[in-house]
């Protein structure tokens, strides 16, 4: 029995002495992994977010034991959660909605459990690659501003205060950046003070915002002195300056800038949109602007995506708008295509601006059709007398809108005046609608077209751009002798050709 006890203590010894190795083993080898983690996280920053995070879930989900899993979750928490990498704060969100705000794991402490669950609450919907939350502000002039309404290739966003260091230095950096800039899209800048005193705001905005004199910029003052946006936790505005990027679809695609990392992010987004035009450009010169070219262009386009139309988006809504802008009838025909079979055919999370403008953009291209009878509205000829548009009984009416200073109406004009003797052997009668302000202009141009009807669009009560699609011109539609529309967006030499045509 003695034999017995005593082998049976020093089996347990040795099953002992064999546990605290094996134990001293893993602990070295925990040690190291944790060393190894600590030592690349810095490098691993560098990564897109979703890759940082597939890493980081796969090395919890192997960790030994749930108090390893909580205390390498925790690292990773801490390290983003301080980056300063933009983005870098959604790998530290993600941490925190997946293991401790669901009680998959505990938060070691207690004490700074508020910090981890503010930190994800008030970063959570403003993550780069989300969409930016609704925010509806006062103007400084007490007009009511949907930001996410307002349609821009680039919206800036910047949230400061008067009393803000920072905002002392950086607020004058990015006046002069605004001004400068030169890009191929236009830039809609929200400057949002996040203070209360309105006089102190006004003299900010005198001292600084009122500066910012380019046409590419539009610059809009906000505020919400009562706080009723939630600006703070939508925009994760803790602190001050914060300043954002968002696209035309709405989705945040820059965050924790300051003047010069907005400058080069800027530039990135127009070299994209640079070439994507210049393609653009280079297939339109080459085939065309018709439902066929275009739908074959995108069709390649979208096959390179992967046919993923939710990374698309952007290439997307750029192609329409292209040729929405072309005041052409088959290029309209074609931007409606692809907006009915790529944007609105299909489940993609447009925001819900798009599609309304795309919705009332297809709307505005169908009114006054081939076949209908054009809408006729009460303007004003060059005595300021009131006239309407489509009155008289010629054969033709050919409606030519136009406004100053825009080479392709200086063109058609140039063209319509060549096609005189022929409009008039074909009893067409020329009503141009000029529709800018510059008196001046449009006196020389009268003076220069004594044959033609001059009308301009000041008329009481006018509903002319409500009526007819004037978003691009010039704009050429042929009525008949009942006003119905012949033919739309045309150029003067398919005007000519049909005019030749109908009489044979």
């Amino acid at each position: 029995m003695k034999r017995l006890c005593t082998l049976t203590i020093l089996l347990v010894i040795a099953l002992s002495s064999f546990a605290q190795s094996v134990q001293s083993e893993r602990d070295s080898l925990k040690a190291a992994l944790f060393d190894a983690v600590r030592r690349d996280l810095p490098a691993m920053s560098l990564l897109p977010a979703d890759s940082i995070i597939y890493f980081a879930d796969k090395i919890i989900s192997i960790m030994d034991s749930r108090e390893d899993s909580t205390e390498m979750a925790g690292l990773f928490f801490d390290y983003f959660m301080e980056c300063p990498v933009m983005g870098a704060e959604a790998v530290s969100v993600h941490i925190a909605d997946s293991y401790f705000l669901n009680g998959k794991l505990k938060w070691p402490d207690d004490n700074s459990y508020p910090e981890l669950y503010a930190f994800a609450e008030f970063n959570r919907s403003s993550l780069i690659g989300s969409s930016a939350p609704p925010l509806v502000l006062n103007a400084i002039d007490s007009a009511i501003v949907d930001v996410r309404a307002v349609r821009s290739p680039h919206k800036v966003l910047y949230f400061y205060e008067d009393g803000c260091a920072t905002c002392i230095r950086q607020t004058p950096l990015l006046v002069s950046l605004l001004n400068a800039y030169d890009g191929e899209g236009q830039v809609a800048f929200f400057a949002i003070y996040t203070q209360s005193e309105r006089s102190q705001w006004e003299q900010y905005v005198a001292q600084n915002f009122d500066k910012i004199d380019n046409p590419k910029v539009t610059v809009y003052n906000l505020w919400d002195p009562e706080l009723e946006s939630d600006f703070q936790m939508k925009y994760g505005v803790l602190t001050t300056p914060a300043l954002f990027l968002l696209d035309s679809e709405n989705i945040i695609v820059g965050r924790k800038l300051d003047s010069n990392a907005l400058g080069q992010l800027l530039d990135v987004k127009d070299d994209f949109r640079s070439s994507l035009l210049r393609l653009l450009d280079t297939v339109t010169d080459e085939l065309g602007a018709n439902e066929k070219s275009i739908m074959q262009l995108t069709a390649a386009l979208y096959q390179r995506s992967d046919g993923d139309v939710e990374t698309f988006k952007t290439t997307l809504y750029e192609i329409f708008k292209y040729y929405r802008n072309i005041p052409l009838r088959d290029a309209q025909l074609g931007a409606a295509m692809l907006a009915n079979d790529f944007i609105l055919g299909v489940d993609a999370n447009w925001a819900d601006e798009t599609l309304e403008e795309v919705r009332w953009n297809l709307e505005k291209m169908k009114q006054n059709d081939i076949g209908e009878k054009a809408a006729d509205e009460t303007l004003l000829n060059k005595r300021g007398a009131r006239k309407k548009m489509l009155s008289g009984r010629k054969p033709y009416t050919v409606l030519f809108f136009n406004i100053a200073h825009c080479n392709d109406c200086r063109q058609y004009t140039e063209d319509l005046m060549d096609a005189a003797d022929f409009l008039k052997a074909k009893k067409a009668k020329v009503v141009s609608v000029y529709l800018s302000a510059d008196r001046d202009y449009w006196q020389d141009n009268i003076k220069a077209n004594k044959c033609w009807t001059h009308l301009t669009d000041e008329g009481p009560g006018s509903k002319l751009r409500e009526d007819y699609d004037l978003e691009v011109v010039p704009r050429i539609y042929l009525l008949d002798k009942d006003k119905k529309v012949v033919a739309k967006d045309i150029t003067v030499r398919t005007l000519c050709d049909i005019l030749e045509n109908n009489e044979k």
